[in-house]
């Protein structure tokens, strides 16, 4: 395997993060995967400074690869799931958005990010990690698999509809992807949001804080 790079992004990095999140898109069969996010630089550097996630970057030189994150802000979801009676909310963290290039997928390398992500919430004390993943994203929860995290539950998440239609209109998505999205806007024609079914992961971690 080459000799890759992980790091913390920093605002330097925004636009090679962009670029990745449009060859993300631009390979994106279901639109459903994701939720939507921002591809504009100003948008994407204040995603990088937000406390809120702590975000790394898999480099093969000084090329951006990948990316997982850390979202700390998982208290939205607090009363919406039943977490585990032995889970202690104030110590559980979420694993946010993971994306491997197009050119490096089929490597192992979202299973690299992971381990890091995952090993740096140990450092900070939490001892409960989750994620949620489409049930039709075969990679990604393959991937969360191999790393020791179980189906829980599932989760209903609503999204408004302009983000999928704004979306939709971008030249660089995917063909399928767009056409896709369109099946997705007929289908909740008359409604305000879209309602995504993500099943819930979760792991007990050791906290070596």
């Amino acid at each position: 395997m080459k000799d890759y790079t992980i790091r913390q992004l920093h605002e330097c990095d925004a636009e090679k993060f962009c670029e990745l999140i449009i060859d993300m898109y631009g390979h994106l069969d279901n639109p459903e995967w994701f939720s939507p996010m921002p591809f504009d630089i100003d948008s994407v550097k204040g995603m990088i400074n937000n406390p809120r996630f702590y975000i790394i970057g898999l480099w093969d030189s000084d090329r951006l690869v990948g990316v997982s994150s850390l979202d700390y802000k998982c208290g939205k979801l607090i009363g919406k799931i039943d977490f585990p009676p032995d889970c202690d909310v104030a110590k559980l963290v979420e694993i946010g958005f993971n994306i491997v290039h197009s050119d490096y997928r089929g490597n192992g390398l979202m299973k690299i990010l992971l381990d890091a992500v995952i090993w740096h919430a140990t450092l900070l004390g939490y001892t409960w990690i989750f994620a949620k993943v489409h049930n039709d994203n075969i990679a990604s929860y393959r991937s969360i698999e191999s790393r020791g995290l179980t189906k829980y539950c599932s989760y209903l998440k609503p999204i408004d509809k302009v983000e999928f239609e704004n979306l939709a209109k971008q030249l660089f998505f995917s063909k399928i992807g767009r056409a896709n999205a369109m099946q997705i806007l007929k289908k909740y024609n008359n409604e305000p949001q879209i309602i995504t079914t993500y099943n819930i992961y979760i792991k007990k971690i050791n906290s070596i804080k």
